[in-house]
């Protein structure tokens, strides 16, 4: 599956088949990153990295299928980087999967699967790219989590939850690599023209943000860190 490449070093981007996740591995790609992009559909994945190995730049792009809030296929993901001898210089968590209704009715296993998706799997992932990440190396963390983490949103219960504890996360996470050659950027975006919505029924996303814009911005910041140092991105509508 991997791709000979001269430079070892990548970008790992969890959610990488369409909407954020995509625009950000073609954010990297324009800047001669190598990405390896995650997700659970493989076909997706595999269409997304054709379609951005198309455009300019350098870098190698890999699709690796991965639920990453299964403790084993994140291990087999980071057994292959380490097998190929790869090394992590920016890890994009930005996988999430939106709830929408009445808190009434939260039931299993939807809420361990929204939590999975948005908490646990930003936990996994993160713990294991440290792990397998020599601690001379320099590695930016990036969690992507949403405005949803700021405040608190009606028939979004669950969804607040695990975001809440992404940027709890986050912040311990900070203060742990404190004072390292680590560093860690938070990201609150808000809504963006997405397939996230789909749950949302008859939600209009029209105007929401182009997710291109976005990544556009977070890119800006993170790829930018010999100039600058930005530790927090709130993105919203004009």
């Amino acid at each position: 599956m991997a791709k000979k490449t001269e430079n070892n070093r990548f970008t790992v981007i969890s959610g990488g088949g369409s909407g954020l996740g995509m625009a950000l591995a073609g954010e990297a790609l324009r800047r001669d990153k190598n990405v390896i992009i995650t997700g659970r559909d493989e076909a997706k994945l595999i269409d997304t990295a054709a379609i951005l190995s198309e455009r300019k730049g350098t870098g190698t792009i890999i699709p690796f299928p991965c639920d990453i809030s299964n403790q084993e296929e994140v291990d087999n993901l980071a057994g292959f980087i380490k097998e190929n001898d790869f090394s992590v210089e920016y890890l994009f968590n930005n996988a999430g999967t939106g709830s929408f209704g009445s808190a009434a009715g939260n039931r299993s296993p939807r809420v361990e699967e929204i939590l999975g998706s948005n908490l646990t799997g930003m936990i996994l992932l993160t713990s294991a790219i440290l792990s397998i990440t020599p601690a001379d190396s320099p590695l930016t963390v990036v969690n992507v989590m949403s405005t949803s983490a700021l405040v608190g949103r009606s028939t979004e219960t669950v969804y607040c939850a695990a975001k809440w504890g992404a940027r709890g996360f986050t912040e311990a996470l900070k203060a742990e690599l404190k004072g390292t050659n680590r560093r860690v950027v938070a990201v609150y975006p808000g809504g963006m023209n997405t397939p996230f919505w789909a749950e949302a029924k008859g939600k209009d996303v029209s105007a929401f943000m182009n997710p291109a814009d976005v990544a556009e911005e977070i890119a800006h910041a993170v790829f930018s860190a010999a100039r600058i140092m930005v530790t927090d991105i709130t993105i919203n509508r004009p």
